[in-house]
């Protein structure tokens, strides 16, 4: 129980994160036009990542597009609570940015954890080999 509570928790901090950030008034107002979309992508591909990390680490067997679909919803949901935070504005182009970005950060996940697998290494253990050499 307890590993699948620590398994989502980064998940669900980094979702709180946006959250607040989402908060801040007049954000991003200092960057060059379109940059704001690289900084969704990014911000969203840490919450990609951390879907995939609490995947890997409860051994649940979600299934990835359900991933997908929790972070593209997610990003749909803070853009509409940016429609009621004066000085924020809903924007589809950023929420395409935020859909990318979870996408991209589950793939690299993805991937990177299929060579620590292939590797001998396992994310439910922790960072201890699977296999002795």
């Amino acid at each position: 129980m307890m590993g699948r509570v620590f398994g989502w928790g980064p998940a669900a901090l980094w979702a709180a994160v946006l959250f607040l950030l989402s908060e801040l008034q007049g954000l991003g107002g200092f960057l060059p036009s379109g940059a704001d979309k690289f900084v969704h992508g990014g911000l969203y591909l840490i919450l990609g990542l951390s879907l995939a990390w609490g995947k890997g680490r409860t051994g649940l067997g979600v299934p990835g597009v359900l991933l997908l679909l929790i972070g593209v919803g997610y990003g749909a949901l803070d853009e509409w609570h940016q429609s009621f935070v004066p000085g924020r504005t809903v924007s589809m182009g950023d929420w395409v940015a935020d859909s990318a970005g979870v996408m991209l950060g589950l793939v690299l996940f993805s991937r990177f954890s299929r060579r620590l697998h292939e590797n001998g290494w396992s994310l439910n253990e922790g960072t201890t080999p699977t296999s002795s050499r």
